[in-house]
């Protein structure tokens, strides 16, 4: 059955254009753009920019003035420039860059310098000082404080520049927005990715595309695809739903500006402001569109049993044979070609047929208002833009005994699908769970690919932030440090690294082409432009504007001749190949004529650039696109650009762009965090080590990457620090000998200037003292659970070669949400990723008892001796109470349960060991063991930890 085509309207022409490779002009001067393919020369593989209808394409590749649609780069003049229309054009950046305070900055360098040298010197200390009654003990607290000294630099370096980029949105829209109503702002196109509708539920995924079609951005220029890769039928129909509702959502938040503009999180507000003179008339669309909304709510839950339902009668009149294959029904009577509700050959999960459904075609190029008021309308749309973005539904082919890549191969198959359907030069990728919170979010990241000296910028990546998370973040699902802190800081460098959703791709880095020059020092460290790199770095000062574009002879070239790669790195696909001249250039796409319709040949081809075997013997997934054979495939992706030189922004704005939801249940949190460990050891164990990168890598930028390829290896050391000095109240040997004054002050001015460093970053990132706590809890229960078993499992894999799988990620709660939003918390799911906290808990429940008896019993005279001790292990006690709490279920709501059953514990312990003889040393209760000869306990770890 070929794939259906639902829906009328205008799509975007997908006719080829004459192709020609950027070159040197007449003059024999590069562009100054710097693009391999430019409208600034004039070239003819960039028309798409305009109608072919206004250029006069001539001989040798010369063509014409390209109209005013054409977006170009130009040298901004002393006196400004003008358009074509003669209008003045504003001169002011479209984002600005501001530096932290010296206030915060100046102290916060200054004494990552000082704790450098005072971890310095407590290291030489510990080696200079050993502990001849347990050398095991002494040589492996040294490789750990080493450790956790070399990782804490491997984090901190990194952050030695922080800074803030604020996008301008009202100079965006001076420069690109017309009067009319029409925008030459580039084409954008949205990825959305599901894997399971029942995991992941189907209503989050339709409140997603919702928010997307509804967001603040030229209709025609925006296009969202949802890639299904379970291929149900549950997922086309609910698309299906959310495009006729959109019908009156979208409308219904451009006449009223409403935020959010996902109607699940919108109609969830307690308050609904409105700024606007018709407050009777919002009150009054309000309720209807609530009604509307919660039937289709109610049709969206459905969604199953109806289907379910249909399949039964259309298969009840069929006579089918004993074990015929049940086939599933769409609405219009025809069979599903993707998974069938009773699963058989060629209609099951990894093996059906490749389906790409347009559901929403692209709309006119002209603003079309609404209708006014009426009994079939009950929204006065009369002054309205009822316009709906081009939406389209892809599941890729999957068949057995080829490897799909799970989420990396879903998004290369999105992009040679978009390709041919849009071709928008910049991508936006979103997990199915996110939905855009804030409607400017997609013109605040476009600022950061148009505005000056951007040309080298690859991709923009936002923050993640979530709801549904229990008011106190028991599990740290926020993770502010690491969005608010670690990528804001790396963006003064070489850009954030890239997180797997919520960022803005410019095209042709995907399809591996090279920045157009290479700034390897960055904004802070300009002095290292051109040193490591090729050519010398020479900052252009262009900014992406509208003006005019005088054309310019350019020599003709072969059809293929910018290609980075060979022509079959890309795949046997001659139309999708003739795609990429078009996105070579960040120009905004146009129709070359209206009336022009995604007809059944264009379908049927971005069928087949999304075929199993489509990718065999190409470079898809190791020279270009999403890379494979990683978990963390957002990581190496971003790695690979980077190390081309490549350039990424950090952009936080406020309301959040987009929100998603955190597995609030510890179980998924702690699989969620294996997941990311295991993916990051993988990567250091690869070809993609950092440690071997190109000298296009910005040093700093190498540093970060290192570190987030070795934080897990932390576990091994940590799990030593948490444990042995709790068990050296058994034992009776400690790892420090005999401290001198000079140990305190070493270990006094390390853990001082570290809590003041913390004190520093949170000013600075703009985060709380609280997360910050819960951030360091979290990393502990992470650290001796998940990251523990991620070194165990890449351990295996690299020796004895074994595949890795993980489950997805369940974003359903599981709990009564009526009666409690955050039932689920206490739902307990058991691991094994839970053993080695445990152990850890009633190690150091049991070390302090002991300890505590020795003192009572006579034992130890001196109870000081201990007191540093039984303060640490307390310490690791405090921080792993969360997960205590979590483990409990349902009682763990009251936390007086923890602390009782701790202290049970504690008691117990002591009294068996006072009144069990055996325990005893041989001398009695007065024998002193070690204290009475001036060993006292020390213990580092504390210092390990606060790393």
């Amino acid at each position: 059955m070929a794939p259906a085509v639902a829906g009328g309207g205008r799509v975007r022409s997908n006719e080829p254009v004459a192709a020609a490779a950027a070159a040197p002009a007449a003059s024999g001067k590069p562009c100054v753009c710097g693009f391999q393919v430019c409208a600034c020369t004039g070239s003819a593989a960039v028309a798409s920019a305009a109608s072919s209808l206004d250029m006069d394409i001539v001989a040798m590749g010369q063509i014409g003035a390209v109209n005013d649609e054409s977006w170009v780069g130009v040298e901004l003049g002393e006196d400004g420039e003008t358009d074509e229309s003669g209008a003045a054009v504003d001169d002011r950046p479209v984002f600005r860059t501001e530096k932290i305070k010296g206030v915060l900055l100046h102290p916060y360098r200054v004494l990552i310098f000082v704790r450098l040298i005072a971890f310095t010197l407590f290291v030489i200390w510990r080696i200079s000082h050993k502990n001849p009654d347990a050398m095991w003990l002494w040589v492996t607290s040294i490789c750990g404080e080493f450790w956790f000294g070399f990782s804490w630099l491997l984090d901190q370096l990194p952050k030695l520049n922080p800074i803030n980029r604020v996008p301008d949105l009202a100079v965006l829209r001076q420069r690109f927005d017309r009067p009319d109503g029409t925008s030459t702002l580039p084409g954008l196109d949205i990825f959305v990715t599901t894997a399971d509708p029942i995991k992941e539920p189907i209503l989050s995924t339709a409140n997603s595309v919702l928010s997307i079609l509804a967001a603040d951005y030229p209709v025609d220029r925006n296009t969202c695809y949802v890639s299904d890769d379970s291929g149900m039928l549950l997922t086309y129909e609910a698309l299906a739903e959310s495009s006729k509702f959109a019908t009156l959502w979208v409308p219904f938040c451009r006449k009223h500006g409403i935020e959010p503009r996902g109607p699940e999180s919108y109609f969830e507000l307690k308050s609904h402001p409105y700024m606007g003179r018709a407050q009777d008339e919002f009150v009054n669309d309000r309720r209807r569109v609530r009604k509307e909304y919660d039937e289709f709510k109610a049709r969206i839950n459905s969604l199953e049993h109806d289907i379910k339902q249909r399949n039964d009668g259309y298969n009840a009149a069929i006579a089918h044979s004993q074990g015929v294959p049940r086939p599933t029904w769409m609405a219009d009577g025809t069979q599903w070609e993707g998974t069938w509700v009773d699963a058989s050959e060629n209609h099951r999960r990894g093996d059906h047929a490749g389906i790409v459904l347009v559901l929403l075609n692209h709309p006119s190029h002209r603003r079309q208002t609404g209708p006014p008021a009426s009994a079939d309308n009950p929204l006065d749309l009369s002054g309205v833009d009822v316009r709906l973005p081009m939406l389209v539904y892809v599941s890729r082919e999957k068949r057995p005994g080829h490897d799909h890549q799970k989420k990396a191969g879903a998004m290369n198959a999105l992009t040679r699908a978009s390709a041919l359907l849009s071709n928008s030069p910049f991508i936006l990728n979103l997990d199915c769970d996110h939905y855009i919170n804030n409607s400017q979010a997609l013109r605040a990241g476009i600022c950061f690919m148009v505005g000056r000296d951007s040309d080298t910028v690859a991709f923009v990546q936002f923050p993640q932030r979530f709801e549904g998370v229990d008011p106190t973040d028991l599990y740290a699902n926020h993770n502010r440090i690491f969005f608010d802190g670690t990528l804001r800081a790396l963006d003064g460098m070489q850009g954030p690294i890239y997180v797997g959703t919520g960022c803005l791709f410019r095209r042709i880095t995907v399809y591996g082409f090279d920045p157009p020059r290479i700034n390897v020092g960055g904004p802070c460290f300009p002095r290292l432009a051109g040193l490591f790199a090729k050519t010398k770095y020479e900052k252009p000062g262009l900014e992406m504007t509208t003006a005019k574009a005088k054309a310019a002879p350019v020599p003709a070239k072969g059809k293929h001749g910018f290609l980075p790669l060979p022509k079959k790195t890309y795949g046997k696909s001659d139309a999708f190949v003739d795609t990429i001249p078009r996105a070579s250039h960040p120009s905004p796409y146009a129709a070359a004529a209206e009336g022009i319709v995604a007809d059944e040949a264009t379908i049927v081809e971005a069928v087949n650039v999304t075929a199993a075997a489509f990718e065999k013997k190409t470079g898809w997934g190791k020279e270009i696109g999403w890379v494979y054979d990683t978990v963390t495939e957002d990581v190496v992706t971003g790695y690979r650009m980077h190390i081309k030189g490549w350039r990424s922004r950090y952009c936080s704005i406020y309301p959040h762009a987009f929100i998603g939801t955190a597995p609030i249940n510890l179980t998924e949190r702690l699989f969620q965090v294996l997941r990311w460990s295991t993916g990051s050891l993988e990567i250091f164990f690869s070809k993609n080590n950092p440690l071997f990168g190109s000298t296009y890598l910005h040093p700093l930028q190498r540093v970060a990457y290192i570190n987030i390829t070795t934080y897990p290896f932390t576990a091994i050391f940590l799990i030593f620090y948490t444990t042995v000095p709790a068990l050296s109240f058994v034992t009776g040997h400690f790892i420090v000998q005999r401290p001198t004054t000079m140990f305190y002050v070493y270990l006094g001015i390390v853990l001082s200037t570290l809590l003041v460093i913390a004190v520093l970053e949170v000013k600075w990132a703009g985060v709380t003292v609280f997360e910050w706590f819960r951030n360091g809890q979290f990393w502990m229960t992470a650290s001796c659970s998940a990251y523990l078993a991620a070194v165990c499992q890449v351990l295996t894999k690299v020796i004895f070669r074994r595949d890795i799988s993980f489950k997805l990620t369940s974003k359903l709660p599981s709990g009564d949400e009526k009666k409690d939003p955050y039932a689920d918390l206490y739902v307990v799911r058991w691991t094994p990723l839970m053993i080695t906290p445990i152990i850890i808990i009633f190690v150091n429940i049991i070390g302090s008892a002991v300890a505590f008896a020795k003192v009572l019993d006579g034992e130890w005279t001196h109870w000081l001796k201990v007191a540093g001790g039984v303060f640490f292990n307390f310490w690791v006690l405090f921080h792993l109470y969360p997960f205590a709490k979590g483990i409990l279920g349902k009682h763990g709501k009251t936390p007086v349960v923890v602390l009782v059953w701790w202290a049970f514990t504690f008691v117990i312990t002591a009294v068996l060991y006072i009144n069990i003889p055996h325990m005893h040393t041989s001398g009695g209760k007065h024998t002193t063991v070690h204290g009475h000869h001036g060993k006292k306990l020390v213990d580092t770890g504390l210092y390990g930890w606060l790393h």
